[in-house]
């Protein structure tokens, strides 16, 4: 599983938000919340409660309740969800499918310059894990945040990191 490191989220959400506000906002509270697609659409403004959004985690993980990112950057901040939430408490916040997700991160991607394998909704869970790997070196933390019963669910999200550091090392070999 490929993710984006910090320069290639900037550049995503950047493009984004220049394009669609609500697609902006979609992807960033993907990202700041770890959601799958299925979870992120399925957000109806009454998950939304006193700065909190409690998700109902899928492929049996536990349900979370975290606050809603603020960020003095727009394109990191997610508070223009609450209001969005306050004014349709019944209604889903995205009224996207799950294909339609996929189609305008594949179409900002490629306008952000990214790599095809990095284009698709999932990415955003597992760049979310990696910065927090990066952040606080701890299992439990991102097994905890992301809703996962194992951490061994946790660690397929950490794989990359090793593939990374492996890939460096190869590089600075001088034969």
């Amino acid at each position: 599983m490929e993710y984006l490191n910090r320069s290639e989220l900037r550049r995503l959400f950047a493009v984004a938000y220049a394009h669609n506000q609500q697609h902006h906002l979609a992807l960033c509270l993907g990202f700041w919340h770890g959601l799958r697609v299925s979870e992120l659409i399925a957000i109806r403004g009454q998950d939304i409660h006193d700065g909190w959004l409690s998700v109902q985690r899928l492929k049996r993980s536990l349900p979370t309740l975290q606050p809603i990112r603020q960020d003095r950057d727009p394109l990191f901040d997610c508070t223009p969800v609450l209001a969005l939430a306050a004014a349709n408490p019944e209604a889903r916040l995205f009224p996207f499918c799950r294909q339609r997700v996929d189609q305008f991160i594949r179409r900002y991607s490629k306008l952000a310059g990214l790599h095809p394998d990095k284009s698709h909704s999932h990415t955003l869970k597992h760049s979310l894990a990696m910065v927090l790997w990066d952040e606080t070196h701890s299992l439990g933390q991102i097994q905890s945040y992301l809703g996962h019963k194992a951490s061994s669910s946790s660690l397929q999200y950490l794989r990359e990191s090793d593939h990374g550091k492996a890939q460096a090392a190869l590089a600075a070999i001088h034969l």
